[in-house]
Order: C-alpha cells, then structure tokens, then sequence
C-alpha cells in the first residue's frame, strides 16, 4: 500500500516522551446519534489537523443504493442534492445547513476488507437496511470550505458482502448474529450495539485503524468521526468518557446526531478506537409538538434548530465497549506500530502512521517513523 508521507526529522526524545500527553483537540470533532454539549466543537475534514484527517480518511458513510445512483458513463456515483436544512427543516442560520446529506450511519475500515459499524444499521434489526442494498463511501467529505463533495469515484464505493457479527441490545431490538445465525434475546436493558461487515472487495489507499484492547477509564478524553445527520464527515473533539458501565457500553459528551451511528471513537492519547456510537439523545427541537422530539416528518411542525444542552447535560451518547468485538479483529498493521511505539520497543522502520510532535508545541502530526541511530539522533528526509 502507497503511503502519502510528509518530509520529517524525527528524534526519539522528541516522539516518545510527548506521544502520551499528545491532545488533538485543536482539530477535531465527534459524533453519534444525538445533540451538541457546550459547544459545537464539530469540525469540517478541511478544518481539522492532519492526524484526525489521516483517521477520517479511513471511515466510511453508509447509503442505500437508491440514494447514490450510479453514473455507468461517468463512472461515478452521484449524491442527490437535499441539504440539511430542508430535510429536517431546520431555522436559517443552523450549523452546516446549507451541506449536502445523503448517508444513515457511519463505519470504520479495521481490516483489509473488514468495517466496523452499529449493529441497528442492518437487518434485522428494524432500523437498518439489508446488506445486499447497502453501500460504504470513503472520502465524503468536504475539502474546502467550498469543496462540497457531490459525486464519488467508483473506486471509493464498497458494497455489504456479509455481516460477519452483529448484536444489539436496547429498548428497541435484542439479538445476536453470528453469519446468518441470529438469536434473539429480551428487549432491554441497554447494552452494545455493533457489526463486523466485510466488503465485497480490500480498500484501497487507507489504513485499517486501530482498536483498543484495554478497558477505558472515565475521565479519558475522545475524539468521534462519523457522518451526522448524513452530512459529510465531521471531526468532533473535546469530548471525555463520562460514564462506563457493565453492559457493554460507555457514556461520553461528544456531539453527535442520527447517522453518527457506528463511527469510531478515539482515544486522544492512544489514537486508538475505544467504541463506536451507539445511542444518544435528541438531535433537533421544534416549536410544536412534543418538546425535545426528533419527528419523523419535521414539516409538520414549524421550523427547528438543533438541540443543545450543558457540557455536562443531557443523557449523552452511548458508545459500545472495543472490548465487546475486538477479539474477532485482527491487529492492524497501525495498532501493531502503536503499541511499539507506546511502549518503545520499536526498532525497524514502521511502514504505518506513526504519531509524533515536531518541536515545542508542535501539533501532532502523522508520519513514518524512523528510530534514531545508535549515536547521536540526526534527521532523516523520507
């Protein structure tokens, strides 16, 4: 796999010491099926550092075909154009209302031809689409602040060739797949939610990301990438882990809408995926009606604005524990590079992003990492 790789020094007194404490709060962004807490802190591909960039190049939007007519003389997929505002029918002035929206969830690449989702997102749960009618994009995403996307290259389109795992546990479904063999449970109390999905051929040019095999702690701060609300990707930092319970799932802050479902969440220290979304609360008030309602046809009521609450507020997003599915993952190449590098026991070149802060109070950056010479350290141009 070809690397686009940024010319770099590299110290190891510089890259191993400040691994732990990197935050890339600065450009990033989160998302799952419900509102915004404290600030809107969701940031546009374009808007974000080069490191959440290199993580949301390797998350995927779901569609249903219907919604991406293929262009057969084109070549290309194209996406209707509806923005945000007038599906939700949402007040002038909203938030990335003006944007294009076309997916239902969100997904992350952990494996050469493997995704990781929701478990709601499929049948047959009753939420979700079937596989066969179902199609994963990378690279929705606006590169420019003018740079809307609205046609995809074939080559980024992926269709749903299995569901390898799936489960969901809530007020809504209860069942666990394994294949085609499901079981169903009793609805409730809460619990995971999640899908191992393979495509129907290896992604090309991105990274299978890496998932995090430890229990996470309340306190830790998180990243969310996801497509909220069907929007191009959205970066979503500044986010903490509030909660963790004992069914499978944690509580954060991190603001999220419908169509976050099944994006990752990343640890800011590890770079790692700790969960992917899984619930939340809601995402759009309106002036009539039942207060704090997401309807289902929003233009019978008067127009509406998304719903905000304190930092420390509301319900918050559940997202489902790693830990829940990452025994049928193999490690990736990033999270074997990872691990070397937390614990320092790398010493051969690392064909994979590694992280590294160049100078003080440099931003963190995604890179090849080389270990430094036996001697003194000296730079070396890739």
């Amino acid at each position: 796999m070809k690397l686009k790789v940024w010319s770099i020094a590299l110290l190891a007194a510089v890259i191993l010491p400040r691994l732990a404490s990197a935050d890339t709060r600065g450009g990033s962004d989160n998302f799952v099926n419900c509102s915004i807490y404290g600030t809107d802190d969701r940031l546009d591909y374009y808007q974000a550092d080069k490191v959440m960039q290199k993580l949301a190049g390797s998350t995927a939007a779901l569609f249903k075909d219907s919604s991406i007519p293929y262009d057969a003389a084109a070549g290309v997929y194209k996406l209707k154009p509806l923005s945000l505002k007038d599906k939700q029918n949402l007040k002038p002035g909203e938030k990335f209302g003006g944007q294009t929206v076309g997916s239902f969830c969100s997904a992350a690449l952990v494996g050469d031809d493997l995704v990781l989702t929701s478990g709601h997102c499929f049948k047959p749960d009753s939420r979700g689409g079937p596989c066969a009618r179902i199609k994963f994009v990378f690279g929705y995403a606006a590169a420019a602040a003018s740079g809307m996307p609205t046609t995809f290259p074939a080559a980024d389109v992926y269709s749903c060739k299995e569901i390898v795992a799936q489960m969901v546990q809530d007020d809504v479904s209860s069942f666990a797949c394994k294949g085609a063999a499901c079981v169903n449970k009793t609805v409730g109390p809460l619990g995971a939610d999640f899908a191992l999905v393979r495509l129907d051929r290896k992604v090309t040019g991105r990274y299978p990301l890496a998932v995090s095999r430890k229990p996470v702690a309340a306190g830790t701060k998180v990243t969310a990438i996801g497509y909220p609300s069907g929007l191009p990707v959205k970066i979503a930092g500044n986010g903490k882990v509030r909660k963790v319970t004992a069914n499978g799932y944690f509580v954060t802050d991190v603001d999220t809408f419908g169509g976050s479902s099944g994006g990752p969440v990343f640890n800011n220290v590890t770079f790692k995926i700790e969960g992917v979304l899984s619930r939340g609360g809601v995402d759009y008030i309106y002036g009539t009606g039942t207060p704090g309602e997401d309807p289902k046809n929003p233009y019978l009521y008067v127009p509406g604005q998304t719903n905000v609450y304190p930092q420390n507020g509301g319900r918050g997003e559940d997202v489902t524990f790693s830990s829940v599915y990452a025994r049928m993952i193999p490690k990736t190449e990033m999270e074997k590079a990872l691990d070397k590098m937390q614990s320092g026991s790398s010493s051969k070149p690392q064909v994979i992003p590694a992280i590294y802060t160049p100078g003080t109070g440099g931003s963190v950056q995604p890179a090849i990492y080389y270990p430094p010479p036996p001697s003194e350290p000296e730079a070396i141009e890739i």
